[in-house]
């Protein structure tokens, strides 16, 4: 199924070349905030976005009988609860 031409008109609206496409599907490696704001209302059916979930704290949990760091990197801290808060409420309200 290829995209209609509806549908490249919407994502022709994005600044950033897609990272995959194969026939309808287009996958854009990016911030998502940034890509949605260039979208136009209504326009889109589904978006799979994985945002931080604030979970690396320095600590750790078991897996497979090891145990393992539960810290993601420096993109999953959060340094102010507020403001962690506040992005995760702006996601999912958006």
């Amino acid at each position: 199924m290829k995209l209609l031409k509806k549908d490249k008109k919407i994502l022709s609206k994005i600044k950033q070349k897609p990272y995959f496409t194969r026939d309808s599907f287009v996958l854009y490696k990016s911030d998502c905030m940034k890509v949605m704001k260039q979208l136009p209302a209504n326009s889109i059916d589904m978006i799979f976005a994985d945002p931080p979930y604030f979970l690396s704290n320095g600590g750790f949990t078991c897996k497979n009988g090891k145990m393992v760091s539960v810290n993601k990197g420096e993109w999953d801290v959060v340094s102010n609860f507020r403001r962690g808060f506040k992005f995760l409420n702006y996601a999912n309200n958006f």
